[in-house]
């Protein structure tokens, strides 16, 4: 009974194994990274740690892969951008993701007032002003995202890059040149995109004394539009540069270099190394780094990975024989639900409800949690994520797919 309950009935040979496994590995990284609050004063921390990429910058690469091979085919297909491109774009993305998202949201909300209301006490919600940016994703726009459901920061980004983008792309379209190719005019808007964002942050970054810190750039919407155009950079490549793409050698030395590159991005922001900063009287270049060329670093690094992960397409040997690669499918699929409910809904609403006493105590609520993540987050998925997308399969129009996609396999979105 069990089993039925918690299955997810998805066929694998029509997934793109390889970007199943990198949404895992970032939804795990992130989940992983909530799960440590459990242990509270008793986690030392673990040099590994700082060797493992920021999950949410995976994401963004891997969703600007996604939505902009989708936005770069349609283009294509349409030979044009008008209107219509535009809604039925913005309808499957936000069918996607704002039913999920608005669900949390409303329950969140509804368990706070009631708490307040059974302990008598006010309760803990922002102001209503701030309540409300959260509902169109306003809540980190312009500054450091409020205290309530703070992990949104990552989908506010995500959210108006979604609108930016193909907005941007369109206006490229009616104003450059008609002789202009496609290609070019899809370059122009992720460059435009990239180089415009990077200003602004390299701008701001020199007018702001290094006393400031990093100012939070990175969970800051303005500051971060550019956060899935590497991912769509990558799109690109695999779209006008198919022999490139399809390169077997091409793809390994660029994944192994990607794979470098993270690494060292990774370790060079971390806390380990934050120590050597500030003995060697380096700390305000770091400061000036996390401002600014960070960004572009972990991004691109990540877009390095692409090629070999895309080309990545069945699980064989072990990772089918011993369930390996149906777990990761799994845990790929239900990865939206888990990022949604892991941290607020379950870690700071109900596991910290409960004090940690000792190590052991720690280590029980982060076995809790993670029972919970997983087994909410599959249900949530199966029974109102899943059934909200079939939806949107019937009230809006199917985005083109390459060929070797038609041939029975689709994007992982």
């Amino acid at each position: 009974m069990l089993k039925n309950l918690f299955s997810l009935n998805t066929s694998q040979t029509k997934r793109v194994f390889g970007l199943d496994v990198m949404r895992a590995i970032a939804i795990l990284v992130v989940v992983d990274a909530h799960a440590r609050v459990a242990l509270g004063d008793y986690y030392s921390g673990a040099f590994w740690h700082q060797l493992i990429p920021d999950g949410v910058e995976l994401f963004f690469v891997l969703s600007g892969f996604l939505i902009g091979g989708i936005l770069i085919r349609s283009y294509e297909k349409k030979g044009r951008f008008d209107g219509d491109l535009l809604l039925n774009f913005w309808t499957r993305r936000w069918f996607r993701t704002l039913p999920n998202y608005y669900l949390v949201l409303g329950g969140l909300i509804a368990i706070t007032l009631l708490r307040a209301w059974r302990s008598g006490l006010h309760h803990t919600l922002p102001a209503k002003g701030i309540l409300i940016k959260y509902f169109f994703f306003l809540q980190n726009f312009a500054s450091f995202v409020p205290d309530f459901f703070p992990e949104t920061w990552s989908l506010a980004i995500e959210e108006w890059s979604y609108i930016t983008l193909p907005l941007v792309l369109w206006i490229m379209h009616l104003v450059l040149p008609a002789r202009w190719p496609r290609q070019r005019i899809v370059l122009v808007t992720i460059l435009f995109v990239i180089i415009g964002t990077n200003l602004y942050r390299f701008i701001t970054a020199l007018q702001v004394p290094i006393s400031a810190g990093e100012l939070g750039y990175r969970g800051i919407v303005l500051a971060r539009l550019d956060a899935i155009s590497y991912g769509v950079l990558a799109a690109y490549a695999k779209q006008y540069f198919p022999t490139q793409w399809t390169s077997q050698q091409v793809r390994q030395r660029l994944l192994t270099v990607g794979i470098i590159l993270t690494v060292l991005a990774a370790f060079s922001a971390s806390i380990y190394i934050l120590r050597f900063y500030v003995v060697s009287g380096i700390y305000p270049a770091y400061v000036f780094y996390k401002r600014t060329f960070y960004f572009p670093f972990i991004g691109l690094s990540m877009a390095l990975v692409m090629p070999y992960m895309d080309g990545w397409r069945m699980a064989g040997g072990g990772w089918a024989r011993f369930g390996i690669a149906r777990a990761i499918t799994h845990i790929s699929l239900i990865s939206y639900s888990m990022y949604l409910l892991n941290l607020t809904p379950i870690m700071m609403t109900v596991i910290e409800h409960f004090p940690t006493t000792s190590l052991t105590v720690g280590w029980l609520k982060v076995a809790i949690f993670w029972v919970l993540v997983v087994g909410l987050s599959t249900l949530l998925f199966k029974y109102f994520e899943k059934p909200v997308t079939e939806l949107r399969d019937r009230i809006s129009k199917k985005e083109p797919t390459l060929l070797t996609e038609r041939k029975g396999e689709r994007v992982n979105e």
